[in-house]
């Protein structure tokens, strides 16, 4: 297979003055019922306070900037958002914020978006309560935990906003967990079903049983990490990265991509750090938690998707393009994608602009083919890395 390594990644890390417009919350969203799968629903709080949620909500801030990951990780604690009964006392910092809901946060970059559950075991919602919710900066030039962007930029002011929770829950709702699964060898059933190739008769598809392990239907990581091979490849490993997951298998009029290559991501990727970010002694060893955002980061970071260069490189390129933000927005978004390159996100951005992506984060047309799959509102690349980023065999079943 011939590989193109034009407009691969180059050049060595180093950082630039860049602004610091403070951080701004755009949305805070929360789970006001289930779909027809039973998933959760969440929408925007109504600022006057009418918002009725259910008593299993989790909640979700949206922002206008990329945040610093370890200011709303969960090892600085829940100091980024109060969700209070006390609704007399004015929350200036989370030492204000009475008998608090235990909340675990988990930060998505692709969004700009942290989703915050509720911790099972601990105090929760209460139904047919009324609740403060206050959206928390840093309290100091020091202070680990208060929303930040990347750069250290802090929340421009608190927000607060005020809601009720629901009497009575539908029956099937569900504690809200942290979204675990095959990620990474994920398929589309209604794909299987409908491929000739993932059928035992391709001449009757629709009368034969479908291949569950069809390669064909692959959506998950694996395909979205294969799609970066014309770069990063076992002859061509770009900056050291070798995504080529995949054994290629040629028939008569076709080529089966099936992906069964692990080594490659834990030789070259996962737990290891960027070379383009790699500044000071030791920085080929990935850094969970650095002092200066990007530091050594890794590729991947397993269970942390805010600390993991790769989703970055996606970020700063095509495929992260949302042709739904109205004109001004999409503006600030451009804009804000600057400053993060300027700040570390070194060389082109994967994939480069030529032959552009096979993937896209947000829909470009009606119905687009080329979307990747979602899991309870983070992309299936998010996901996986958030669920430990393991690779494997997709040619056998997932472990029970």
């Amino acid at each position: 297979m011939a590989l193109a390594t034009a407009g691969c990644d180059v050049g060595e890390a180093s950082y630039q003055p860049i602004d610091a417009p403070p951080v701004h919350l755009i949305e805070a969203r929360a789970t006001t019922g289930l779909d027809q799968n039973y998933q959760p629903v969440r929408t925007p709080l109504d600022p006057s306070g009418a918002t009725e949620v259910l008593s299993t909500a989790s909640f979700v801030l949206k922002f206008d900037r990329f945040l610093l990951p370890g200011s709303v990780s969960g090892a600085v604690g829940p100091g980024s958002l109060c969700v209070s009964g006390d609704l007399a006392t004015q929350v200036r910092t989370f030492a204000d914020c009475v008998n608090p809901i235990a909340l675990a946060p988990t930060y998505n970059p692709v969004q700009r978006e942290v989703i915050f559950r509720q911790v099972e075991g601990m105090s929760g919602l209460l139904p047919g309560t009324r609740y403060a919710l206050t959206v928390l900066g840093p309290v100091d030039e020091a202070a680990a935990a208060g929303i930040r962007a990347f750069d250290g930029a802090p929340l421009a002011a608190n927000a607060r906003i005020e809601f009720t929770v629901a009497a009575t829950n539908p029956p099937q709702a569900m504690p809200e967990r942290q979204p675990s699964g095959d990620f990474y060898c994920q398929r589309d059933l209604e794909c299987i079903g409908r491929a000739p190739e993932c059928q035992d008769n391709p001449d009757t598809p629709a009368n034969d049983p479908a291949d569950p392990e069809c390669h064909t239907c692959v959506k998950g990581a694996a395909s979205l990490l294969y799609s970066c091979v014309q770069c990063h490849s076992d002859g061509t490993a770009a900056a050291g990265l070798n995504l080529n997951v995949a054994n290629v298998e040629l028939m008569p009029g076709k080529a089966i991509v099936k992906y069964t290559k692990s080594d490659p991501l834990y030789e070259t990727a996962i737990g290891h750090a960027a070379h383009q970010t790699q500044m000071g002694e030791r920085a080929h060893v990935g850094e969970e938690t650095p002092q200066r955002f990007g530091r050594a980061m890794p590729l991947i970071d397993p269970g942390n998707p805010g600390n993991s260069y790769l989703l970055y490189k996606m970020i700063v390129g095509q495929s992260a393009l949302d042709p739904s933000l109205p004109a001004d927005q999409a503006e600030k978004l451009r804009e804000e994608t600057e400053r993060l390159r300027a700040a570390f996100v070194m060389g082109m951005p994967m994939p480069p602009p030529k032959p552009g992506p096979l993937f896209w984060f947000h829909p470009q047309t009606a119905n687009d083919p080329n979307v990747t799959v979602y899991v309870d509102g983070m992309d299936i690349l998010s996901a996986w890395i958030l669920d430990g980023a393991e690779p494997r065999d997709c040619s056998v079943p997932p472990p029970p």
